[in-house]
């Protein structure tokens, strides 16, 4: 069982090698990397839904397998689960979503359905050749060879099995367990600036010129 385990894993490892040069090298592009931050971080994960012009900019990382293969990277590491929950704890949390409760939210949303150029940029981001061609590629990519080999990897079943003792693991739980996080939850749930609904004037969560403001959008390249 141990020698087939270990003859996986050198197979994967020598298949990610072979997969591209300096296999082990690559890394994710800074674009991806911000967004796989944003996206597992409560105090901002909700960004990308708050306006059409930034769920353009969503969809077009998120239709590309770099996104799913950087998760895939993070998925095995658990101290990337307790950063994430970490994250969940902190009062900013409140605010993040809190923001749902602007007006101004639903309006640009409710103008964007009857925009043309909003479907055009969704289409030319769904339909982009070379966005089907890295799907295509995505078995030859080493990325996705040294993700297999990661997963076979001893190192990684060990970071698993030790991660309760982790200095990152006792960190999140001190906090969840500090009165002082719910008290700060607290204040920013009864803080009436968290709230965009209450505000006199509710500032737009991503700006834009009034007419045809994806047409700059709706292009390959364009972000």
């Amino acid at each position: 069982m141990k020698t087939t385990f270990l003859a996986a894993t050198l197979l994967c490892t020598s298949l990610a090698q072979a997969a591209g040069p300096d296999a082990a090298a690559v890394s994710p592009s800074p674009a991806i990397t911000r967004w796989a931050d944003r996206c597992t971080d409560f105090t901002s994960n909700g960004w990308a839904f708050k306006a059409p012009r930034n769920f353009l900019q969503w969809l077009n990382v998120f239709s590309d397998p770099g996104i799913w293969l950087e998760f895939a990277r993070r998925g095995m590491d658990p101290q990337s689960y307790v950063r994430t929950l970490s994250s969940a704890l902190d009062p900013a949390t409140v605010k993040n979503y809190l923001e749902w409760t602007d007006p101004g939210i639903y309006e640009q949303w409710a103008a964007a359905a009857a925009e043309p150029d909003f479907y055009t940029a969704v289409n030319a981001i769904l339909f982009d050749p070379g966005r089907a061609m890295r799907w295509a590629m995505l078995p030859t990519d080493a990325r996705a060879w040294n993700l297999l080999a990661t997963g076979l990897s001893p190192e990684t079943w060990g970071k698993w099995m030790t991660a309760p003792f982790h200095p990152g693991t006792q960190a999140l739980i001190e906090k969840a367990l500090d009165p002082e996080t719910a008290l700060k939850w607290s204040q920013a749930l009864a803080d009436p600036a968290n709230y965009p609904a209450l505000r006199a004037s509710p500032q737009a969560t991503s700006g834009g010129k009034p007419g045809n403001p994806y047409r700059a959008l709706s292009g390959p390249g364009a972000f």
